[in-house]
């Protein structure tokens, strides 16, 4: 019995060491020490042998530490089971060591925990020793013929590889469009009966006659063109009439004497026209020279017609002008609207293709010369402000302040400033350079500049948050960065959001700021990175003894 106790004990504690290790709950950071303001990455990490619902902790949950960013859940699937993993960005704006508790996972209907993490929260240092030398830059030229096509050219790409294209389409279809145009160029009159059916019987002698469709294609043009002309002439149902109606209307008008044909020619013209009928509805195949021979009959006749058919009258001719200039207006106005409705097309495809390469929005307001998108698009100056100063590329140059009134600071005297802002003020940006009788600690720089967020107030900025960040410029130069959100004063009654963003460079002979004030509006967001990211500093010699 003791045996089999002893079984049952060492089966339990196996089964309970498989039931722990079945899920298994971590957390890691990636530092135990970060400086004021700066983010810290908390990583949870739960393995399980199966999916299951797992519940990760709220906000709340990083006390006193604040959460500022949180990822989805990331899911990697083992061989023996799955990992689920979520990172937490958390900060803290207080100097001091302080405990991340413990977590609580739940998991399923179970409770886990994570262990406790130890940080310290540091104060920001500024160390202006390590910024380097540098030999002063030569003063800002015009940038060349060449360089300023290159940069039109990069910006309005789009459009250039349109326009290019649509060359290359017009070119291989030039024919077509110039016959297209044609008409409007060379509107030719139209022509009377009996020149009409003298063109079209000229065209029949250019006709084949080598086979059965093609004698057949003649007969039908011939007595088509003899009929359009007495049509026109002669008797107004002559194509609807068939061939012995209008023989019988033409021995009609020929006894009457209202027009004067013999009936040798009626006779001739009878026999063309039954023997056509023969060809186009009996297969009847003429000779070639019967077929020759009906032309020339045809030719002799018209001849005759042309010299018994009076003159156009003088009234006549101006009635035919008239119908060629209304014919000439109603075809212009056809291919104006033809060609109106291919540029708009053409257009309308331009904005298609520029929305899809540069999207929908900037194609907009590139047509409306949206003014910060020209900002951003425009030829930038890069300049640096002081003696020395702060060498930063903007829209434009900035301009000096003679009044100096804004952001002051006690015990420092301000040497310049300089301003630059857009139409509406959406982006406002100061540099300053001040100098100080003493040597400025680097522990008491970061309340200096705190100072300028009172400054900041006055302007009209409610609700800010703040942060706090080591600035690095391009060429190296150590700063701090005091930046965050707040809402911007427009009137009494009207704020917009915005962000703002307090640099300060400390040096050897005082310190150097940029303040730079940032509406939300398009574009804003692009200038506000591209200013930031130009900044350079210079170091300063010592006037200290």
């Amino acid at each position: 019995m003791k045996l089999f106790l002893n079984i049952l004990i060492i089966c339990f504690v196996f089964l309970l060491s498989i039931t722990s290790n079945s899920q298994n709950v971590t957390a890691s950071i990636e530092s135990d020490s970060i400086l004021i303001g700066k983010k810290l990455i908390y990583t949870i990490d739960v393995n399980s042998e199966k999916e299951e619902n797992i519940i990760f902790p709220d906000s709340t949950s990083f006390a006193p530490f604040e959460l500022i960013s949180e990822s989805q859940i990331d899911t990697i699937k083992y061989e023996d089971g799955f990992v689920f993993s979520k990172k937490y960005g958390i900060t803290s704006f207080d100097e001091g060591n302080y405990i991340i508790p413990k977590i609580k996972i739940q998991i399923g209907d179970k409770l886990f925990s994570t262990d406790s993490k130890k940080i310290s929260v540091n104060l920001v240092e500024v160390d202006t020793t390590k910024q380097g030398l540098y030999d002063i830059k030569p003063p800002f030229d015009k940038f060349s013929t060449f360089e300023v096509f290159r940069l039109r050219l990069m910006n309005n790409y789009p459009i250039i590889l349109f326009t290019l294209f649509l060359i290359l389409i017009l070119l291989f279809f030039r024919v077509q469009v110039v016959n297209f145009f044609n008409p409007l160029i060379n509107i030719k009159p139209a022509l009377r009966p009996i020149e009409l059916i003298k063109k079209r019987l000229s065209d029949l002698e250019k006709i084949n006659l080598d086979s059965k469709s093609d004698i057949k294609l003649f007969y039908s043009e011939l007595t088509y063109a003899l009929r359009s002309f007495f049509e026109k002439e002669v008797y107004q149902k002559a194509l609807e009439s068939t061939t012995g109606e209008l023989i019988l209307k033409l021995i009609n008008l020929s006894e009457i004497k209202s027009f004067n044909i013999s009936r040798k020619s009626i006779d001739r013209i009878e026999d063309i026209f039954k023997r056509a009928d023969l060809v186009k509805f009996a297969k009847f195949l003429p000779e070639k020279n019967v077929i020759q021979n009906d032309l020339n009959i045809i030719n002799e006749e018209v001849k005759l017609f042309s010299e018994l058919l009076p003159e156009p009258s003088e009234e006549e001719k101006l009635k035919n002008l008239n119908y060629q200039k209304q014919a000439e207006k109603k075809l212009r106005n056809e291919r104006l609207k033809i060609v109106s409705i291919l540029a708009a097309s053409l257009i309308f495809l331009l904005f298609i293709f520029s929305s899809f390469i540069n999207g929908f929005q900037y194609t907009i307001d590139k047509i409306t010369f949206n003014k910060n998108l020209r900002l951003l698009n425009k030829i930038w100056v890069k300049s640096e402000y002081g003696a020395p100063g702060i060498f930063v590329e903007t829209p434009d140059a900035l301009v000096r302040l003679n009044n100096n009134n804004d952001f002051l600071y006690d015990d420092y005297k301000m040497e310049s400033q300089f301003y630059f802002s857009n139409s509406n003020e959406s982006i406002e940006f100061f540099v300053s350079n001040y100098s100080s009788e003493f040597k400025i600690e680097p522990q008491k720089f970061q309340s200096i500049l705190e100072s300028s967020l009172d400054d900041l107030e006055s302007r009209g900025l409610q609700n800010m948050l703040v942060k706090y960040e080591d600035f690095e410029t391009k060429n190296k130069g150590k700063g701090l960065l005091i930046s965050g959100t707040s809402d911007f004063k427009i009137s009494d009654k009207k704020y917009k959001p915005g962000n703002y963003n307090v640099i300060g460079f400390l040096t050897e002979t005082g310190f150097k700021t940029a303040i730079l004030l940032t509406h939300e509006k398009r574009y804003v967001n692009e200038i506000r990175e591209r200013i930031i990211k130009s900044i350079e500093v210079l170091k300063e010699e010592k006037k200290w003894i």
